[in-house]
Protein backbone atom coordinates (compact mmCIF):
# COMPACT_ATOMS: atom_id res chain seq x y z
CA UNK A 1 0.00 0.00 0.00
CA UNK A 2 0.96 3.61 -0.65
CA UNK A 3 2.46 5.29 2.38
CA UNK A 4 0.34 8.16 1.89
CA UNK A 5 -2.90 5.96 1.11
CA UNK A 6 -1.68 3.72 4.60
CA UNK A 7 -1.56 6.49 6.50
CA UNK A 8 -5.02 8.04 5.09
CA UNK A 9 -6.10 4.31 6.28
CA UNK A 10 -4.56 4.71 9.75
CA UNK A 11 -6.53 8.29 9.96
CA UNK A 12 -9.62 7.24 9.15
CA UNK A 13 -9.54 3.83 11.36
CA UNK A 14 -8.02 6.17 14.48
CA UNK A 15 -11.32 8.64 13.83
CA UNK A 16 -13.48 5.84 13.62
CA UNK A 17 -12.33 4.58 17.25
CA UNK A 18 -12.31 7.59 18.34
CA UNK A 19 -16.14 8.35 17.06
CA UNK A 20 -17.05 4.68 18.69
CA UNK A 21 -15.98 5.38 22.01
CA UNK A 22 -17.01 8.40 22.89
CA UNK A 23 -19.89 9.88 20.69
CA UNK A 24 -21.92 6.73 20.18
CA UNK A 25 -24.44 4.92 22.40
CA UNK A 26 -26.12 1.83 21.84
CA UNK A 27 -28.83 1.46 24.34
CA UNK A 28 -32.19 -0.70 22.90
CA UNK A 29 -33.14 -1.45 26.29
CA UNK A 30 -33.39 1.92 27.28
CA UNK A 31 -33.60 4.06 24.27
CA UNK A 32 -32.70 7.48 23.39
CA UNK A 33 -35.66 10.36 23.31
CA UNK A 34 -34.79 12.38 19.96
CA UNK A 35 -35.02 16.10 19.55
CA UNK A 36 -38.02 15.00 17.03
CA UNK A 37 -39.77 12.88 20.29
CA UNK A 38 -39.26 9.47 18.34
CA UNK A 39 -37.21 6.93 19.90
CA UNK A 40 -34.05 5.69 19.01
CA UNK A 41 -32.02 2.59 20.44
CA UNK A 42 -28.54 4.38 19.74
CA UNK A 43 -27.20 7.60 20.00
CA UNK A 44 -24.49 10.04 18.55
CA UNK A 45 -23.04 13.06 19.54
CA UNK A 46 -20.62 13.46 16.71
CA UNK A 47 -19.64 16.89 18.42
CA UNK A 48 -17.57 15.27 21.24
CA UNK A 49 -15.01 14.15 18.79
CA UNK A 50 -14.90 16.92 16.13
CA UNK A 51 -14.06 19.28 19.14
CA UNK A 52 -11.32 17.05 20.02
CA UNK A 53 -7.71 18.38 19.36
CA UNK A 54 -6.55 14.92 18.81
CA UNK A 55 -9.30 14.48 16.02
CA UNK A 56 -8.86 17.73 14.53
CA UNK A 57 -5.32 16.71 11.91
CA UNK A 58 -7.50 13.54 11.17
CA UNK A 59 -10.77 15.38 10.28
CA UNK A 60 -9.06 17.73 8.46
CA UNK A 61 -7.23 15.37 6.24
CA UNK A 62 -9.72 12.90 5.39
CA UNK A 63 -12.06 15.61 4.84
CA UNK A 64 -9.89 17.45 2.52
CA UNK A 65 -8.85 14.76 0.68
CA UNK A 66 -12.64 13.76 0.09
CA UNK A 67 -13.04 17.30 -1.46
CA UNK A 68 -10.45 17.09 -4.17
CA UNK A 69 -9.05 20.60 -4.80
CA UNK A 70 -12.71 21.06 -5.98
CA UNK A 71 -13.83 23.81 -3.72
CA UNK A 72 -12.06 27.24 -2.55
CA UNK A 73 -14.19 27.39 0.63
CA UNK A 74 -15.34 24.63 2.69
CA UNK A 75 -18.53 24.95 5.39
CA UNK A 76 -21.93 24.56 6.74
CA UNK A 77 -24.58 24.76 8.46
CA UNK A 78 -23.75 26.18 12.24
CA UNK A 79 -22.95 24.44 14.35
CA UNK A 80 -21.98 20.96 13.23
CA UNK A 81 -20.30 22.28 9.77
CA UNK A 82 -18.29 24.55 12.11
CA UNK A 83 -14.98 22.23 13.48
CA UNK A 84 -14.95 20.26 10.69
CA UNK A 85 -14.65 23.26 8.03
CA UNK A 86 -11.47 24.87 10.66
CA UNK A 87 -9.99 21.60 10.39
CA UNK A 88 -10.07 21.65 7.00
CA UNK A 89 -8.27 25.07 6.60
CA UNK A 90 -5.88 24.76 8.88
CA UNK A 91 -5.01 20.79 7.05
CA UNK A 92 -5.13 22.67 3.71
CA UNK A 93 -2.83 25.83 4.98
CA UNK A 94 -0.18 23.00 5.84
CA UNK A 95 -0.07 21.01 2.58
CA UNK A 96 0.11 24.58 0.71
CA UNK A 97 -3.47 24.35 -1.55
CA UNK A 98 -5.46 26.37 0.97
CA UNK A 99 -9.27 26.15 1.37
CA UNK A 100 -11.16 29.22 3.42
CA UNK A 101 -13.52 28.36 5.58
CA UNK A 102 -17.07 29.82 6.21
CA UNK A 103 -20.05 29.53 8.76
CA UNK A 104 -23.96 29.54 7.38
CA UNK A 105 -25.85 30.97 9.96
CA UNK A 106 -29.57 29.88 10.51
CA UNK A 107 -30.74 33.07 10.49
CA UNK A 108 -29.28 35.94 9.30
CA UNK A 109 -28.29 38.79 11.21
CA UNK A 110 -30.55 41.54 12.06
CA UNK A 111 -28.16 44.60 11.90
CA UNK A 112 -24.22 45.63 10.32
CA UNK A 113 -24.34 43.56 7.27
CA UNK A 114 -26.90 41.74 7.85
CA UNK A 115 -24.75 38.51 6.39
CA UNK A 116 -26.35 33.93 6.17
CA UNK A 117 -22.78 33.42 5.47
CA UNK A 118 -19.71 34.58 7.50
CA UNK A 119 -15.88 33.80 7.10
CA UNK A 120 -13.35 33.64 5.11
CA UNK A 121 -15.38 33.08 1.86
CA UNK A 122 -14.86 35.38 -0.85
CA UNK A 123 -17.34 36.43 -3.99
CA UNK A 124 -17.20 33.60 -7.21
CA UNK A 125 -16.13 30.71 -4.62
CA UNK A 126 -16.58 27.19 -5.60
CA UNK A 127 -17.64 25.34 -2.54
CA UNK A 128 -18.12 22.28 -0.33
CA UNK A 129 -20.56 21.70 2.29
CA UNK A 130 -19.84 20.35 5.42
CA UNK A 131 -21.53 18.45 7.94
CA UNK A 132 -20.62 16.18 11.13
CA UNK A 133 -24.08 14.00 10.76
CA UNK A 134 -26.73 13.71 8.34
CA UNK A 135 -29.91 12.43 9.80
CA UNK A 136 -32.97 13.62 7.22
CA UNK A 137 -30.28 15.98 5.20
CA UNK A 138 -32.17 19.22 6.31
CA UNK A 139 -29.34 21.20 7.51
CA UNK A 140 -27.05 20.31 4.87
CA UNK A 141 -29.49 21.15 2.29
CA UNK A 142 -30.09 24.67 4.12
CA UNK A 143 -26.74 25.36 3.85
CA UNK A 144 -26.79 24.36 -0.32
CA UNK A 145 -29.99 26.88 -0.48
CA UNK A 146 -28.34 29.81 1.54
CA UNK A 147 -24.51 29.11 -0.64
CA UNK A 148 -26.66 29.08 -4.11
CA UNK A 149 -28.51 32.56 -2.82
CA UNK A 150 -25.64 33.70 -2.29
CA UNK A 151 -24.20 32.64 -6.04
CA UNK A 152 -21.78 30.24 -4.68
CA UNK A 153 -21.36 26.87 -6.80
CA UNK A 154 -21.92 23.49 -4.95
CA UNK A 155 -18.73 21.49 -6.30
CA UNK A 156 -18.42 19.06 -3.25
CA UNK A 157 -20.20 17.06 -0.03
CA UNK A 158 -18.16 15.77 2.68
CA UNK A 159 -20.29 14.70 5.42
CA UNK A 160 -18.85 12.90 8.75
CA UNK A 161 -21.08 10.71 9.42
CA UNK A 162 -24.31 9.18 7.35
CA UNK A 163 -26.99 7.93 9.68
CA UNK A 164 -28.67 5.86 7.04
CA UNK A 165 -31.77 7.36 7.39
CA UNK A 166 -32.51 8.72 4.16
CA UNK A 167 -30.18 11.58 4.36
CA UNK A 168 -28.15 11.13 1.89
CA UNK A 169 -30.16 10.18 -0.72
CA UNK A 170 -32.02 13.99 -0.37
CA UNK A 171 -28.79 15.63 -0.59
CA UNK A 172 -27.65 13.87 -3.57
CA UNK A 173 -31.01 14.49 -5.07
CA UNK A 174 -30.25 18.07 -4.80
CA UNK A 175 -26.85 18.63 -6.64
CA UNK A 176 -27.02 16.36 -9.58
CA UNK A 177 -23.67 15.47 -10.36
CA UNK A 178 -21.81 17.25 -7.58
CA UNK A 179 -19.76 14.52 -5.45
CA UNK A 180 -21.12 13.56 -2.07
CA UNK A 181 -19.35 11.42 0.38
CA UNK A 182 -19.89 10.65 3.70
CA UNK A 183 -16.67 9.42 5.54
CA UNK A 184 -18.48 6.98 7.74
CA UNK A 185 -21.82 5.15 8.42
CA UNK A 186 -24.00 4.40 11.17
CA UNK A 187 -23.36 0.23 10.21
CA UNK A 188 -19.51 0.68 10.65
CA UNK A 189 -19.88 2.37 14.12
CA UNK A 190 -22.06 0.12 15.25
CA UNK A 191 -19.99 -2.71 14.31
CA UNK A 192 -16.60 -1.14 15.74
CA UNK A 193 -18.83 -0.82 18.87
CA UNK A 194 -20.12 -4.07 19.30
CA UNK A 195 -16.24 -4.81 18.54
CA UNK A 196 -14.59 -2.65 21.46
CA UNK A 197 -18.03 -4.21 23.87
CA UNK A 198 -16.96 -7.62 22.96
CA UNK A 199 -12.92 -6.93 23.71
CA UNK A 200 -13.84 -5.65 26.75
CA UNK A 201 -16.18 -8.76 27.75
CA UNK A 202 -13.42 -11.06 27.26
CA UNK A 203 -10.61 -8.98 29.27
CA UNK A 204 -13.09 -8.93 31.88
Amino acid sequence: MHASASKAASDRDRLLEMLAARAYQYRPERPFTLSSGALSDYYLDARVVTWDPEAKPLIGRLVFEAIGGRADAVGGLTLGADPIAGAVAYYSQTVGAPIRAFTVRKQAKAHGMARAIEGAIRSGDRVAIVDDVVTTGTSTLDAIDRCREAGHAITAIVILVDREEGGMTRVRDAVPGVPCAALFTRAELQRRFEARRGARSEGS
